[in-house]
């Protein structure tokens, strides 16, 4: 099974860097604060955003919560700040010769998000997030390119904990991730199990996702959107409501600001 796992992550990897290839970029993520796996899942998306109607080409660099003393990621642990957190970026070309808006940038991670709810079963996936919520934007270099900062404070979405996580094909999927991981840091030695919660307290609750989408302008309808959020816990499983955002801000813009993107 090893054996399998490592040359899937192998020949993905090659496939992800054609793809990179094919765009014409690559993401680099040169520092990645201890919050989160010191690691990336690379993905292509071309897929997973055409089955929520987006018509693009696109590489995803994803990392999540480090692990806790159980070996499960942070971010499925309500009680730590990773919790429900991503850090990330789209490499994306879009295929149509249209203008694109802020929603259309923004559109990408609802795709994402709710094609992973639908990888964790939760029964009715569930993501919101309005880019007129927007509370603020000021100008970022992302090396030796400039883009936008936007900070969204609003947008609704169930969590990925819940009672059918633990399923075959999430199992299968996970132990994949792991290998994904291991491909990109072999330190790390991962397993699907780290990605899969097994304190499962909530049922697909809904949190209010809050943080930083940056939108970095390459060519004409070539694109990377970096994102990471926090979120703010509504009451209803405790005495009082939490919001982890605000504890994860410096470490996001930090790894924001030390990414780099070469041509291919």
């Amino acid at each position: 099974m090893n054996i399998f796992l490592k040359l899937f992550a192998l020949l993905y990897t090659y496939y992800v860097h054609r793809l990179e290839k094919k765009i014409g970029y690559r993401v680099i993520f040169t520092k990645i604060p201890g919050t989160w796996i010191n690691g990336l899942m690379t993905l292509n998306m071309e897929r997973s955003w055409a089955r929520q109607g987006i018509k693009a080409w696109g590489v995803n660099y994803w990392t999540i919560g480090s692990l806790t003393e159980e070996g499960i990621s942070s971010r499925y642990d309500r009680n730590q700040k990773q919790y429900q957190s991503w850090l990330g970026a789209y490499l994306v070309k879009f295929k149509e010769g249209r203008k694109f808006t802020l929603q259309d940038h923004f559109n990408l991670a609802v795709a994402d998000q709710k094609n992973w709810l639908e990888d964790f079963h939760d029964p009715h996936p569930f993501i919101e997030m309005p880019a007129e919520n927007v509370a603020k934007s000021e100008p970022i270099k992302i090396g030796e390119y400039s883009g936008t900062l936007y900070e969204f404070g609003w947008g609704p979405s169930h969590s990925d904990v819940g009672k059918n996580v633990s399923n075959l094909q999430n199992k299968i999927l996970m132990a994949l991730t792991g290998s994904m991981f291991d491909e990109y840091n072999k330190r790390l030695h991962l397993k699907g199990s780290n990605f899969i919660p097994k304190d499962i307290r909530t049922d697909y609750e809904t949190v209010i996702l809050k943080g930083y989408i940056a939108v970095v302008e390459l060519e004409k309808n070539v694109k990377v959107v970096l994102y990471g959020n926090g979120a703010e816990l509504l009451d209803r499983y405790s005495n009082e409501a939490k919001d982890y955002t605000p504890l994860l801000k410096e470490d996001i813009l930090m790894a924001f600001k030390a990414v780099v993107i070469n041509k291919t």
